[in-house]
């Protein structure tokens, strides 16, 4: 009777600790985008950074297929904005640098021809204190050798910031400075 108490016993607990490690897995996945300087006759200082976290899960039946879930972070690094100040005075450029933590689920775009392996997902976010929005895909396709990059495409839009009194009416536009094309790797942190 005892024996088999004890047996009973270890294999709850043996249950126990096995179960949570059939969850699926999560990995952090980064997008570094570098923001190019509008054209004005100010200068040109180095192209500042837009930066991206993204949460990656997998599922119990695929552990080696990840797919984005959520973009947790945005980080603005010197990004290069170009302020009108009030149409008064004359142009000025500010490097603007800010983090937003988020919860952005990511959704999947419909493909009425799946192939295996690929997938799309969209993302789009509004700032919530200034007014701004950033947009974008991100992608695995098949048309290329293995392994298959993860690649991000999209657009950061700045409209009207007022960082402080010299910088005023600051924006990206023409959004030159803001789009990142289909090439950019979304590499584990």
């Amino acid at each position: 009777m005892r024996r088999a108490l004890l047996t009973g016993i270890a294999s709850l607990l043996a249950v126990a600790l096995i179960a949570p490690a059939a969850q699926a897995a999560t990995q952090v996945r980064e997008l570094r985008v570098s923001m190019n300087a509008p054209d004005i006759n100010v200068g040109s200082p180095p192209p500042g950074t837009l930066t991206l976290d993204f949460i990656f899960k997998n599922t119990r039946s695929n552990k080696k297929r990840f797919t984005p879930r959520q973009l947790i972070k945005i980080d603005l690094s010197k990004v290069p904005l170009t302020c009108e100040n009030g149409h008064t005075a004359a142009y000025s450029q500010f490097l603007f640098t800010q983090t937003f933590a988020t919860k952005v689920e990511v959704t999947k775009i419909p493909n009425p021809h799946p192939k295996p392996g690929r997938y799309a997902f969209r993302f789009a976010y509004s700032f919530p204190t200034f007014n701004g929005t950033i947009s974008g895909t991100i992608s695995k396709t098949t048309g290329t050798p293995k392994p298959r990059p993860v690649t991000s495409h999209g657009h950061l839009n700045i409209w009207d910031l007022d960082a402080d009194p010299g910088h005023s009416d600051c924006t990206n536009f023409p959004p030159v400075g803001g789009v990142w094309g289909g090439g950019v790797p979304v590499v584990p942190v």
